[in-house]
């Protein structure tokens, strides 16, 4: 599972520091870096921890005072949310600010609630209420008006801190059950966006070194343009190269496979024209995971 964890650039965590959410985000990583899980750690650069890194600043903003702290936030949180589809979950420790980023991606967001929302930004988490998902850290830190999978104490230390790592464990396999999408495979994942008569739109997102298959269509034509990414598209007997910004059509009945060359995620617009676009309709001469 590839989970993006998300902590304010406030301060890095202290050791022993027990009660800071800091401490707490600390021992859950380092649990689940044991356990197998693949955890990208969205924080300053002098945050310690056995997991991926990635960072807008070396230090939190009230370690140097220098940083704005409004322009820092926004730069951090964006940094997540830009390469959120890389991600199976997004764990917020950042409070309310990065909920309104949520529609920006199809990820599922896990929000700790640290502190019992005042009635001033208790607005934002009723808005996203049940579109998110939520944990509290005690029974005291719930709101009645709000939603909550689980209440899940801090852990103490790294010996004491297992218990909380499995409910957490608990609460991410619930998120991706009720969030599970039939678009998903093993190349990458699509999204339907619009879907009328003589037309169906999708967002395709292909991984790094990842291919469709090779294929063609009876009933329907594609104009495909990519919105980020490096790709190699196989059009009939050609080799196309196509970088964000470009576009292809396919026509109805020609051979085609498209093939992510890069080392990001391939994102790009199908719009499909016809007069029929179900799956079986898609007819495999080549596949990489045997579907042919």
């Amino acid at each position: 599972m590839r989970i993006a964890m998300l902590l304010p650039v406030t301060l890095r965590t202290l050791a022993g520091s027990y009660g800071s959410r800091e401490n707490m985000v600390s021992l859950l990583t380092e649990g689940l870096v044991k356990r197998g899980f693949d955890i990208t750690l969205f924080v300053t650069t002098n945050f310690k921890t056995n997991g991926k890194l990635r960072a807008v600043c070396e230090r939190g903003y009230e370690e140097d005072k220098i940083i704005n702290p409004r322009v820092r936030e926004c730069l951090h949180i964006l940094k997540l949310f830009e390469c959120a589809d890389k991600f199976d979950l997004i764990h917020n420790n950042f409070d309310f600010l990065p909920l309104t980023y949520s529609a920006l991606t199809v990820t599922p967001l896990v929000t700790t609630i640290h502190d019992i929302p005042s009635s001033s930004i208790l607005p934002v988490y009723k808005k996203y209420n049940g579109k998110v998902f939520y944990v509290a850290t005690s029974s005291a830190g719930r709101s009645s008006e709000l939603d909550y999978l689980a209440t899940i104490y801090y852990g103490k230390s790294v010996e004491t801190a297992d218990k909380m790592v499995e409910k957490y464990i608990k609460v991410y396999q619930q998120v991706l059950d009720k969030t599970k999408r039939e678009d998903h495979r093993p190349w990458g994942f699509y999204q339907v966006l619009a879907n009328g008569e003589g037309y169906k739109n999708k967002r395709i997102v292909v991984y790094p070194g990842k291919r469709l298959s090779l294929q063609r269509h009876k009933k329907r034509a594609e104009h495909w343009y990519l919105l980020q990414g490096e790709a190699v598209v196989t059009l009939g007997e050609e080799k196309i190269r196509l970088t964000g910004g470009q576009s292809l059509d396919i026509p109805r009945g020609e051979v085609h496979r498209i093939e992510n060359i890069g080392k990001e995620n391939l994102s790009f617009i199908e719009i499909q024209t016809g007069d029929y676009f179900g799956e079986d309709d898609i007819e495999r001469l080549e596949d990489d995971f045997g579907r042919v």
